[in-house]
């Protein structure tokens, strides 16, 4: 048994995964990727060789363990076997191999190589000024890090530091390659060839023979100088970075407005591992803020999924969290970018408590980017959160937000995400929602719920199409906005050829609903499998939510208070039964269930019982329509009756079905039936009151159906007439009031005499 133990492989207990196989072998060492046994997303850099050939990576091991400087590349761990030595430092590639990888060139290859000269120089000044050695093999021992740093190894062949130039001079040569070609066979300087512009001079004092009266530092100053290599925005952007802690606020707000159009100039690995997870840092453990918020979602474009949970999706969850209303507004801009990427248990979990919060919030603003938020996070909810909770957001805000944007976007949101409500209670919310939709006193809310409930027509059993959506898409053909009415009619006609099919064919019933139960996407129709009547809708709703007002005609107040109220114009051809109790639409504080399901429940009911079949249409209400009736032809000559003038009711409201309203001035050309002008007053008229009640307006006439062109009368004809007639009636009841009088007066003074 203890022979078992001395004999077992010691790589079976390393900690770290040394199986793969070499991608590349410089200096006579192998090198190959390895992770953590333990954590395979800790990745690292294998360097192997074997025993016989160990001692110069032996050598470089002990070096690495005790020089620690940021641009010397760290030391992880270390194996000797009896057959090899490996050596685990962070992930890194040669130089050269980075490069071809990443497929650099033009001004990506010009930033990367002035940040690497950058970082190199600063390293060789560390080393001939701090630690005073040379490292003596520079060419091919530089590595790059997926960031983008460079890092120096290498170290068995360093010494004691004698000249600038040992080291100097090779890098020139480096730079020469970057530009020119890697070539082994080089071993002196050679002419500039393709190296840019700004770096000929520098390139000429490394590889000049004077080399050696030249220091690290100069070469670095010179470069940072002005029109300096190093001079651009790429070293000064990481630099900011390295330094960000040291900078003024003012200064950070300025180098972050400049980030996201600086991120140009970097190459995707360098966006990714070097600058996302500082911005990150810098948020989590800095005052960062919502400034971050820009660059992080444009660098998270460049990320694959596996990444994107790992660096992104924890730093969302946070920044929900956040009490900065900044932030949240941000974040609500961006959900487009993110919410793909988000899994369903980091929704319910760790967002939607916070991103609901947003309904509750007192900006208008917030109350409606969270609704549109809502729409891309509906997929992920689960049953509770989807169908319960966020129903009663919704229900709130379609119902009593003063936010005409946040009413319309709601309904428009539901008609999005309706092919994830539960089905058992799917017909229920929308037709509630959408049906609420229709009396809006907003234009576009109106139109939204049209377009909602036509995209959605797949959801609705036909007995609902009969029985409720027919009766509440009728008052909007009479709307006061033709676009309204436009949508009206299109979606009427495609809910009544569903029904004329099914009447031609029964069969088709089970096919037409075969969708009203089913859940997920599974529910939701493509756009080529629409209806061509309902076609037009889903693209309309698959578009971006409302932004801005519609278009709209020249609208008519009364004619949206008639809206609301939806009372006929005729109350002949109406009949309410009794034992339905209709009550005036109120606004909803909780759910959908608060909505009547009966459309019928905007026609108020009334208890008058008068000829006029309980609609109030009393003398005064007449005399308002009157006055807002576009003039007519004059009416023909008929016996007075009881109303104002001997005007017929009947007759002007069955007129009234046929004529255009109008606007006349500045008067409302709406028919408000149901309600008095608190001004007028029949009480007790004069001749002139009685007559100018009626002809008000000098363009008002009446008309009747039977009249003939020879018993027309003119306007004036019936005013003296009815000033005759009335005239008259007071002459004669002031007579008999004389005559009463003189009557009592001569008993009395009978009684007197007596």
């Amino acid at each position: 048994m203890l022979s078992s133990f001395f004999s077992r492989d010691p790589k079976s207990s390393f900690p770290w995964d040394i199986s793969s196989k070499c991608y590349s072998t410089i200096n006579g060492l192998q090198i190959s990727s390895t992770f953590k046994k333990s954590d395979n997303l800790q990745k690292g850099t294998c360097f192997s060789t074997s025993q016989i050939n160990g001692n110069e990576l032996k050598t470089q091991i002990q070096k690495l363990k005790t020089l620690k400087h940021p641009n010397i590349l760290s030391y992880y761990d270390s194996l000797e076997t009896s057959d090899s030595v490996y050596l685990i430092t962070e992930e890194c590639k040669p130089l050269h191999q980075y490069i071809s990888d990443s497929n650099l060139s033009g001004i990506h290859l010009e930033m990367f190589t002035s940040w690497g000269m950058y970082q190199i120089l600063n390293l060789l000044k560390f080393l001939h000024v701090d630690a005073r050695i040379n490292h003596g093999s520079i060419r091919r021992n530089i590595y790059v890090t997926p960031a983008g740093d460079w890092k120096l190894a290498g170290f068995e062949a360093s010494q004691s530091f004698s000249s600038a130039k040992i080291d100097l001079s090779p890098f020139g040569i480096i730079l020469w390659e970057i530009f020119n070609g890697f070539n082994d066979g080089i071993s002196s300087p050679k002419a500039p060839g393709k190296m840019p512009e700004k770096l000929h001079g520098v390139y000429k004092k490394m590889a000049s023979p004077q080399t050696s009266k030249v220091s690290a530092l100069e070469i670095l100053n010179e470069c940072k100088g002005q029109s300096g290599f190093l001079r651009n925005n790429f070293v000064k952007t990481l630099l900011f970075l390295e330094e960000y802690q040291l900078k003024e606020n003012a200064e950070k707000a300025a180098f972050f407005n400049g980030l996201i159009d600086n991120l140009e100039l970097f190459p995707a690995d360098i966006a990714k591992y070097k600058i996302l997870p500082r911005l990150i840092q810098y948020y989590e453990f800095g005052d960062a803020g919502v400034h971050i918020l820009s660059p992080l979602f444009k660098i998270g474009t460049l990320l694959d999924e596996e990444e994107y949970q790992k660096m992104i999706v924890p730093c969302i969850a946070k920044l929900f969290a956040s009490p900065d209303r900044n932030i949240r507004v941000r974040l609500l801009e961006k959900v487009e970018e993110f919410a793909p990427h988000m899994q369903s248990n980091d929704v319910n979990d760790k967002i939607y408590a916070n991103l609901t919060s947003g309904f509750n919030d007192h900006s208008p603003a917030i109350r409606e980017m969270t609704v549109k938020a809502i729409v891309h996070f509906a997929d992920k909810l689960n049953y509770n959160n989807l169908n319960v909770d966020l129903m009663k957001y919704l229900a709130r805000i379609q119902g009593t937000d003063e936010n005409a944007g946040a009413r319309t976007n709601t309904t428009i949101c539901l008609g999005k995400i309706a092919c994830y409500i539960d089905p058992s209670q799917r017909q229920k919310i929308l037709l509630s929602a959408f049906t609420r939709a229709l009396k809006d006193p907003f234009p576009p809310n109106r139109i939204a719920g049209i377009l909602a409930m036509s995209a959605t027509q797949q959801f609705y059993s036909l007995s609902e199409v009969a029985n409720r959506i027919l009766p509440a898409l009728g008052p909007a053909t009479f709307d006061s906005e033709k676009q309204v009415r436009d949508q009206a009619f299109k979606s009427l006609k495609g809910f009544i050829d569903k029904l004329e099919k099914v009447s031609e064919n029964s069969e088709l019933l089970e096919e037409m609903e075969s969708q009203v139960k089913a859940g997920g996407k599974g529910g939701m129709l493509s756009g080529d499998k629409l209806p061509a009547w309902a076609g037009w809708a889903f693209k309309s709703l698959s578009e971006k939510l409302y932004k801005g007002p519609i278009q709209q005609s020249t609208p008519s107040p009364k004619m949206v208070e008639t809206k609301k109220e939806n009372k006929p114009l005729n109350p002949s051809n109406v009949t309410v039964k009794k034992e339905i109790k209709i009550q005036p639409r109120t606004k909803v504080s909780d759910g959908w269930d608060d909505e009547e399901d009966d459309v019928l429940k905007d026609i108020e009911d009334t208890d008058n019982t008068s000829s006029t079949n309980g609609w109030d249409c009393g003398d005064d209400e007449i005399l308002e329509s009157i006055d807002d009736v576009k003039p007519v032809v004059p009416k023909e000559k008929s016996k007075p009756s009881t109303n104002v003038g001997g005007f017929n009711e009947d007759d002007f409201f069955a007129d009234a079905l046929e004529r255009p309203i109008k606007k006349v001035g500045t008067k409302s050309t709406a028919l408000k039936l149901g309600s008095k002008k608190s001004g007028l007053s029949l009480k007790k008229p004069t001749i002139d009151d009685e007559i100018n009640s009626i002809f008000e307006s000098d363009n008002v006439k009446m008309t009747s159906s039977t009249a003939s062109n020879d018993e027309l009368e003119t306007k004036e004809m019936i005013k003296e007439r009815r000033r005759a007639e009335i005239a008259a009636r007071n002459e004669k009841k002031k007579a008999e009031l004389a005559a009463k009088r003189a009557a009592k007066l001569n008993s009395n003074t009978d009684n007197s005499s007596t």
